[in-house]
């Protein structure tokens, strides 16, 4: 503050030295030109409130105009502006900031401690957690878990019983012996009716046979039509044959050709057809065979 204030008085009597000079300069031109000591004083005082009105017009349009554009030139400058920031602070905060300074200084020599006791921590404890961790490694080498007798249970009971076992086989065994049994019939109605159906029913009639067997109950059919040289006696007979093999009830046999030949057996009853499929004294194509399967 004492500083600004000396520059101040400092930068006043050089402008005023300079105005004095400079009015003095113009009274001694106007006595060497033969003027009088009145008018020289005159001038003298003239002059220097002339000086004086031009340097305070300077000074404001300096502040006014010129000095915010060298201001706005100058504070590109990083350097500038960071002693702009500083030169601005109030005089009145200056107490502040000493006092932030000192508890900052205060705060660093605390954490400064606060890290020398934590590195004093980390070296004590280090020893103790390498020697827990080589605790702990060394225990899955003295541990060993036996056997127990639970685990021998549950082994023993995720292993097949010997009836499961003779179970699983019989089921497989009889269920190839469904399958061969369903190939043989097939092979039977596709040899015997080969010549009187078309492909398109001789393969329909397969998938009937199937759902027959398969199922205890009628399958769903439509009528099949087969060739004129086949007579009521042949159909009687083909139902025998597979009826025969599959193991059905007469009357079951006789309730499907009945379904599915219905246009050759149109003149029979089911009671009839499972009366007379097995009778051999009339001419017939398809004989009565006891071992298709």
């Amino acid at each position: 503050m004492e500083q600004k204030k000396t520059e101040h008085i400092t930068l006043h009597l050089i402008v005023f030295g300079t105005i004095a000079i400079i009015g003095v300069l113009a009274r001694q031109t106007v006595l060497h030109y033969g003027w009088d000591e009145f008018s020289s004083y005159l001038i003298l005082v003239v002059c220097s409130i002339i000086m004086g009105a031009i340097y305070l017009n300077l000074q404001m349009v300096f502040r006014q105009l010129l000095s915010p554009t060298i201001e706005r030139c100058f504070m590109r400058f990083e350097c500038y502006r960071n002693k702009t920031v500083i030169t601005e602070i109030p005089i009145e905060h200056h107490e502040v900031i000493e006092c932030a300074i000192d508890t900052e200084l205060i705060v660093s020599e605390s954490e400064q401690k606060v890290e020398t006791t934590s590195d004093t921590t980390e070296e004590i404890s280090i020893p103790s957690l390498s020697e827990s961790s080589e605790n702990v490694a060394e225990l899955p080498k003295e541990v060993v878990i036996p056997p127990t007798s639970s685990n021998t249970s549950i082994e023993e009971s995720s292993q097949p019983s010997e009836y499961e076992i003779y179970h699983a086989t019989a089921m497989a065994e009889k269920e190839r012996a469904s399958q061969e049994k369903l190939d043989k019939v097939l092979t039977y109605v596709k040899q015997t009716l080969v010549l009187y159906l078309n492909e398109t029913d001789l393969n329909r009639l397969c998938g009937y046979v199937t759902e027959y067997y398969m199922s205890d109950t009628q399958p769903k059919v439509e009528h099949i039509k087969v060739d004129s040289q086949l007579k009521t006696i042949d159909i009687m007979h083909f139902g025998w044959n597979i009826g025969k093999a599959f193991g059905k009830p007469r009357l079951q046999t006789a309730t499907f050709i009945k379904r599915v030949f219905a246009h050759t057996l149109h003149d029979s009853e089911i009671s009839t057809i499972e009366r007379k499929m097995s009778h051999t004294e009339s001419v017939c194509k398809i004989k009565l065979d006891r071992k298709i399967a």
